[in-house]
């Protein structure tokens, strides 16, 4: 008899007997286990296991095998194989150590979308390194329809994709008020071509469920368990009605096969220290290392501060890149503070040393982006990029003021002639 593991129960069990029409799965027992809320069936060495999602019609087919390779190879194929049969994903997007940024929603002067300046800045963004964030804060996620947030979805893969770019991940907002919505919002961007999904805190009813601790980490557990790409914890107390996940929350939450990463937008090294000194422990490892090394790079846990501007402190503390609505603007300065980090943090004085320089360089023009906002950002892309790259913010974020401008244009200028120079 043969044990066979299937990592998420949003995947139907089907058995299929090698000399027999299809058996039922219901044949066989299955069961849920926890932690991690998995879903097993113990059959007969000669059965094929078919694993059918119930989002889409296509099939896998694997041959059983003894347990302790059964584990591996399911939780290997969940994320990879399945998108790859399913939804046209590439099995090598998986997620990078690095910086990361989370993509403006481009807009003509109406409000209404342009999709051509979208596509433009994704394919600059990759081509200066960055991993691509959509429909997250910086991309008025929540100003947008659902057909409006699958078309941006499906215009952003395919300008990764045209620009050579096929096998870069994209990991996509799909946070909603409750469990249920976001998870018909992940299904709708995997189908759309999201290799990925980050999930904000719902926080509408924050002044009940913010002291309701287990019915916010039960609302992640709901998620981990029907999504059917990997997802990422996104903790911003600002646009969560002031909840904050706690270092022990997330790292419970991190022992879900599915879950693959945080984004700390609560600016607190030390929270991320934590986590990520549980989540790189052996221990740890042992029991996650495949399913991260379905869905990261590195087999790593990602654990990624939403800001810029303590980029080369995080690295030292443990973290695994940023994700940064800076690095809409000036993407290549923020490439080149990562990578200087790392070499100085493996001991090398010169690297550490222009680290440190790029780190000033990135602090000071980190703190002036998030005073000017995102309609800030937006002027920035159109005043110093190209005109119509960034366009209007949607109401009730409104114009951008006199003031702002300003600011972009003095405080940011010589941020903008660094970035020229790389």
């Amino acid at each position: 008899m043969y044990r066979i593991i299937i990592v998420h129960p949003s995947h139907r069990l089907e058995i299929e007997d090698e000399s027999a029409d299809q058996i039922k799965a219901g044949k066989w027992r299955v069961r849920r286990e926890r932690p991690g809320r998995l879903m097993s069936a113990t059959v007969p060495a000669s059965t094929k296991v078919r694993c059918r999602s119930f989002l889409f019609s296509s099939h896998l087919v694997f041959s059983s095998t003894p347990f302790s390779q059964a584990s591996l190879l399911f939780s290997q194929f969940h994320t990879r194989s399945t998108m790859t049969a399913t939804n046209g994903n590439s099995p090598t997007r998986l997620w990078a150590d690095g910086p990361s940024v989370p993509l403006i929603t481009a807009m003509n002067d109406d409000e209404s979308i342009n999709y051509e300046a979208l596509a433009k800045q994704t394919v600059r963004l990759a081509k200066a390194g960055m991993g691509i964030v959509l429909l997250g804060t910086n991309g008025e996620a929540s100003h947008l329809s659902p057909e409006e947030r699958k078309k941006c979805t499906v215009v952003v893969r395919k300008a990764l994709d045209d620009a050579g770019f096929a096998d870069a991940p994209l990991l996509v907002g799909t946070g909603a008020g409750s469990a249920q919505t976001t998870i018909q919002v992940t299904k709708e961007a995997a189908e759309a071509g999201a290799s990925h999904s980050i999930v904000i805190t719902p926080g509408y009813f924050s002044f009940a469920m913010g002291r309701d601790r287990q019915a916010i980490k039960d609302f992640f557990i709901k998620v981990f368990d029907e999504s059917p790409i990997p997802v990422m914890i996104y903790n911003f107390p600002g646009a969560a009605a002031g909840i904050d996940l706690t270092s022990d929350e997330i790292i419970e939450l991190s022992n879900h096969p599915n879950c693959f990463g945080v984004k700390l937008t609560c600016a607190m090294i030390g929270k991320g220290h934590r986590i990520a000194a549980y989540t790189q422990s052996e221990a740890y490892l042992a029991k996650q290392s495949a399913s991260l090394k379905a869905s990261t790079v590195t087999g790593q846990f990602q654990v990624l501060p939403g800001f810029s501007e303590s980029t080369l402190p995080a690295l030292i503390s443990r973290h695994t890149g940023c994700i940064t609505g800076t690095g809409n603007a000036i993407p290549k300065t923020i490439r080149k503070l990562w990578e200087s980090s790392v070499k100085g943090v493996k001991g090398d004085a010169k690297a550490l040393a222009e680290a440190l320089e790029l780190q000033d360089r990135v602090a000071e023009a980190d703190w002036t982006i998030v005073k000017a906002g995102i309609q800030g950002t937006k002027y920035f892309l159109d005043h110093y990029v190209e005109k119509g790259l960034g366009g209007p913010a949607r109401l009730p974020l409104g114009t951008i003021s006199p003031e702002t401008k300003k600011l972009i244009e003095v405080d940011l200028k010589s941020a903008w002639e660094f970035e020229q120079s790389l």
